[in-house]
This record gives structure tokens, C-alpha cells and sequence, in this order.
């Protein structure tokens, strides 16, 4: 008998929060750039540095909102685990089908505070090269350099913990070993 698939879905409570949080960082650089004292130590002082942080922290925090957003209107399922492997679409990076038999190892890994779950797979160029958009290619042609695998699962924007996600792929995994 053939096992049913599990379906992850996207938590919009967390992406909410998400969103929240790159507004945060968005107001943030407003005040950097236009509303910042000054502080004793003069090299923080310069109206440059000030407008250079402040702008970058928009930019990115912005690109980052709108992205995030994105997330919260898409109706896709985030990760669907099936007899043929694992469908990954829980972030901006998607890594689509990730087979059984290309799957060496599932690792828990931390990154800053920050926990992934990390997927070995032993054709890491078919994922970088499936990427379209070269943003994405290269970050993660720098995840394979940095930690060893293209794909990193983070629980953040999901309907699971953690710790559910990477035992419940970890068991999947031995099965089909």
C-alpha cells in the first residue's frame, strides 16, 4: 500500500509577522537616514553614513517586505513529501523535487541564531543550475560553498516547528534508504 502524502503548508500568522518585522527594519532605516543624533564616536557622525545605512536597510528590508508578502498571498503548498521525494516551495528560493535517490543526508545546522535543516544531495549543480534568476543562483552557489548543500529548509513562514519538520523528513529519509 502506498503512503499518503504529507502536505506543509505556509503559516500566514508567521509570515504576518515576518512582514511586521521588515517593516520594522524599514522604519528603522527612515530614521537612520533622516532622524539619527549624533553619537560620541564622530566617525558614526557623517551624514553619508548615516543616509548609506539608512537607504540600504530600506532597499533590502523593502525587497524583502515585498517578497515576504508574496509568500502570504500564494495559496502553494510549501513542502509536499510523496514516495518520489521531497517538493520544496517554502521560500523565495525553490528548489522543486529533491528525489529520494538524490538525497545522502538531512542535517539540523545553525547559522547565527538562525536554524535550517540541510539537504545533501549528490547532484548539488542540478539544483544551482534549475535556478532562473541569477540572484538566486548565486546565493545559492555560495550556500554550497559555505555549508555544503544548495538547500537549506528553514521553519520560519511554516505550520510546523522545527523539530517536527526535520524528524518527520529524517523518517521519510530512512524508509527510503
Amino acid at each position: 500500500m502506498e503512503q499518503q502524502e504529507i502536505i506543509i503548508r505556509i503559516s500566514k500568522t508567521k509570515i504576518l509577522g515576518l512582514f511586521g518585522l521588515s517593516l520594522c527594519f524599514i522604519i528603522l532605516g527612515i530614521w537612520i537616514a533622516f532622524y539619527a543624533p549624533d553619537v560620541k564616536v564622530e566617525m558614526l557622525n557623517s551624514d553619508l553614513l548615516k543616509k548609506s545605512i539608512g537607504f540600504l536597510s530600506i532597499l533590502f528590508f523593502g525587497f524583502m517586505g515585498v517578497l515576504i508578502l508574496k509568500k502570504l498571498f500564494e495559496n502553494k503548498i510549501a513542502i509536499r513529501i510523496s514516495s518520489e521525494g521531497i517538493y520544496e516551495h517554502s521560500t523565495v528560493i525553490n528548489n522543486g523535487l529533491i528525489k529520494w535517490e538524490n538525497i545522502e543526508k538531512i542535517e539540523r545546522i545553525k547559522v547565527y541564531t538562525q536554524k535550517f535543516i540541510r539537504i545533501i544531495v549528490n547532484n548539488p549543480e542540478d539544483f544551482i543550475n534549475r535556478q532562473k534568476n541569477i540572484l538566486i543562483r548565486k546565493n545559492i552557489q555560495v550556500s554550497q560553498n559555505k555549508y555544503g548543500s544548495p538547500i537549506q529548509i528553514s521553519t520560519n513562514g511554516l505550520n510546523i516547528s522545527f523539530d517536527e519538520l526535520y524528524n518527520l523528513l529524517n523518517e521519510e529519509f530512512t524508509k527510503r534508504k
